[in-house]
């Protein structure tokens, strides 16, 4: 069953789709990335997914998507999505009479994973898909991808490209220390390389699909980063390998093995260090941090196993 209304979240009015398939099924609460690209309108293909397994809530943060027009003017701050998604979860849980499995996606892993390590008791479990942890060392990793793809290509320009920018940096490829025409050549290596990819447009081309779609939600994509500039910049220097690393709730990270967005060999590492009951690292082989799209079955397959056993 679908059903999709508003709830008032901290005095602010947030845009819901919920798909209820029985109560005594696991719940899923979903916390979408960007910031400001809700993904609650690709709710009916990822239930459709898991239909007869478990229940799923998907909601639109402040600035994105159709709580985009009910969110105060200015700029979203990091701290009000926290504080949002902790109100969620307790009505989520009110609703359900149960706790949630918590799975945070991109950008909406920062706030949903500090959140089951600060709250164990109010989570059945975490799923970071495409999990973020390291930022400020991002450009680093996607580089010396770069770079050891230029060798198996035994492309030399390439190579040259890539150690003339390592110098220029001092080995950090920190933008600000590279000239605009430097960051340009760079980009044209991502793409090259097929290091970093657009998720607007996988999102734009399956949002219009669900039957709850219409041109303003066009209009609220192209808008909602724009407000959400500030959770993009308070993105950049998260590094969760200097935060506590201590979880109370089973753990998984899933994603693929060419996802540089969100580096999966960041995530490896960091499920190594943590403590908690159950940690679960799946990776998808020849997928990139579209996984969830790029080969569903085993996506699915692997989430749900970890929901099963850790019910």
């Amino acid at each position: 069953m679908e059903r999709a209304e508003y709830i008032e979240i901290n005095g602010v009015k947030h845009f819901f789709i919920e798909y209820e398939t029985d109560g005594d099924k696991p719940v899923i609460l979903y916390v979408h990335g960007g910031p400001g690209m809700a993904e609650s309108l690709i709710g009916w293909e990822i239930a459709g997914r898991t239909e007869k397994t478990c229940n799923w809530v998907f909601y639109d943060q402040r600035g994105a998507g159709r709580t985009y027009y009910n969110s105060p003017d200015g700029l979203v701050e990091y701290e009000e999505i926290y504080n949002d998604l902790e109100e969620i979860v307790k009505s989520v849980i009110e609703r359900y009479n149960k706790k949630p499995f918590i799975m945070g996606h991109n950008w909406g892993t920062i706030p949903a994973i500090r959140f089951v390590r600060n709250n164990p008791g109010l989570a059945a479990g975490y799923i970071g898909y495409g999990q973020v942890v390291d930022m400020r060392n991002i450009l680093k990793i996607r580089c010396a991808r770069v770079r050891e793809l230029s060798e198996k290509s035994g492309s030399r320009h390439d190579i040259k490209v890539i150690d003339k920018m390592s110098a220029a940096t001092e080995g950090t490829f920190s933008r600000d220390l590279l000239t605009q025409k430097q960051i340009t050549r760079l980009n044209v290596l991502f793409s090259k390389y097929n290091i970093t990819s657009g998720l607007d447009k996988e999102l734009m081309r399956k949002i219009p699909s669900s039957h709850l779609y219409d041109l303003s939600d066009l209009r609220i994509m192209m808008n909602g980063p724009k407000i959400s500039y500030k959770l993009n910049e308070y993105m950049k220097n998260i590094n969760l390998f200097e935060e506590p690393m201590e979880y109370g709730v089973p753990m998984m990270f899933i994603t693929g093995d060419w996802d540089y967005q969100t580096p999966y060999k960041s995530a490896e590492k960091y499920m190594e260090e943590i403590t908690a009951p159950v940690k679960n690292n799946c990776i998808i082989k020849d997928t990139s941090f579209n996984a969830m799209f790029e080969n569903a079955d085993e996506f699915w397959e692997k989430i749900m196993a970890f929901i099963e056993e850790n019910i």
